[in-house]
């Protein structure tokens, strides 16, 4: 029997309404835990499915003219952690950046397990210089760099220590093609990794963030973002992901 879309509309409801009241309703209570995963998972959703109302949002080819890559992604990307870039969009947007920019000089600040900066590897050329900032190992629980920490990826990778509100980028002013912001979320973090990312980029480089959602109007990422829009309103949001990227002019 073909359902009509009247009777799956029903049906959804019928399956939905119970689930969503007792994770909204009952386990605010009970299992507040459980109930602040289930809203943020909703808002998750929407985060990816849905347009920004605030920036524009496309997809990713769009930005360089239907251009079209084969892109890499080598390694365990299909395990689930704790921070770091899940969704399969956003792993495959990430490595599209790198091709389609052919950087020859990229800059990572927030390295966290090294996932993301293997990916970055995969996805540039051998003669590409990719420099990573994370917190001094002494100073975090999670292994830094331990994605790429003994493959042959580290040819292309230099990894650096040190707070990046504090780190002296001087070395690297106007020298980087791309710079991925993806460090502490914390809004007064965003707006000092920001100001670094400005600095570092050449002019016509680009620069993304990671973590931009837009339903979280609280969030550090969000909220400098949208306060950047207003003086660079070609910042734009990558339909599918929780990634904005702006053409430094």
């Amino acid at each position: 029997m073909i359902m009509s879309p009247l009777q799956y509309y029903i049906s959804v409801l019928i399956t939905a309404i119970p689930r969503a009241f007792l994770n909204l309703i009952l386990w605010p209570v009970f299992q507040p835990k459980k109930a602040l995963r289930f809203s943020q998972n909703i808002l998750h959703s929407v985060d990816y499915s849905y347009p920004d109302h605030v920036l524009k949002s496309v997809e990713i080819d769009e930005l360089f003219h239907g251009q079209l890559f084969d892109v890499l992604v080598q390694g365990p990307y299909y395990k689930d952690y704790f921070g770091g870039t899940h969704s399969l969009k956003e792993v495959a947007t990430l490595a599209y950046l790198m091709r389609a920019i052919n950087p020859a000089c990229a800059f990572e600040i927030g390295t966290f397990r090294g996932r993301t900066t293997m990916l970055l590897a995969q996805n540039s050329s051998a003669q590409c210089r990719l420099f990573t900032l994370d917190l001094p190992q002494a100073q975090v629980s999670h292994k830094v760099g331990e994605a790429f920490v003994g493959t042959h990826w580290t040819r292309n990778i230099e990894q650096l220590s040190g707070d990046s509100k504090y780190f002296d980028y001087r070395p690297w002013h106007e020298k980087c093609d791309f710079v991925w912001v993806d460090a502490c979320h914390d809004y007064e973090w965003v707006v000092s990794d920001t100001k670094s990312a400005f600095a570092l980029c050449k002019p016509g480089g680009w620069i993304a963030w990671h973590d931009y959602r837009h339903t979280a109007w609280w969030s550090g990422v969000t909220r400098h973002v949208r306060e950047l829009h207003r003086d660079f309103p070609q910042i734009t949001h990558i339909k599918g992901t929780s990634i904005v990227i702006l053409r430094k002019q």
